[in-house]
């Protein structure tokens, strides 16, 4: 039994180790498009290569992804999500949100942790998300939606989160 012990925490170790430098940023859109409204899922987009590309401008080794707002299945997303970073290496993910919510137009940053999944017999088999290790939003008028620039606002963002990691 001491023997499975050490050698699932030397896995773990190990998996953590090699996934030691990436950073999986993912977003989606909320919001259905809407004639003559704005176009959520070109906005996800743009926010959230912002935040990849100031991750990235100061070393940090990533790989972006979106998914539309027309996804359905939140799940399916989510395990494809957790393959996608298990084999890229990656033990972090930084969601990147656009929407309205109640007449307000959100935008936000939340980072969490990927972790090792453990099965049965303590070998690893996969990635979980662990509890939010950072948090930043802004909350504006959902009118400024047509005017905002979400480069600017995500480059901001993200630059916190950097200036709060600092690795």
């Amino acid at each position: 039994m001491r023997r499975e012990l050490a050698a699932a925490a030397l896995a773990l170790c190990a998996a953590v180790a090699q996934a030691s430098d990436c950073t999986l940023v993912f977003g989606q859109g909320r919001n259905a498009a809407l004639k003559g409204g704005p176009d959520w899922d070109d906005l996800n987009a743009r926010f959230n290569a912002a935040v990849a590309g100031t991750l990235q401008a100061e070393g940090r080794r990533v790989h972006a992804t979106t998914a539309s707002s027309q996804q359905i299945d939140p799940q399916a997303v989510g395990r494809a999500l957790l393959a996608q970073a298990d084999q890229l290496g990656c033990r972090t993910l930084v969601e990147t949100a656009a929407f309205t919510e109640a007449q307000t137009l959100v935008l936000r940053l939340r980072v969490y942790p990927l972790l090792p999944q453990l099965g049965d017999g303590g070998a690893i088999v996969g990635l979980r998300i662990g509890a939010p290790l950072f948090v930043t939003q802004r909350d504006l008028a959902a009118t400024a939606v047509l005017r905002i620039q979400p480069d600017l606002l995500a480059a901001q963002m993200a630059t916190e989160y950097l200036q709060h990691d600092r690795r």
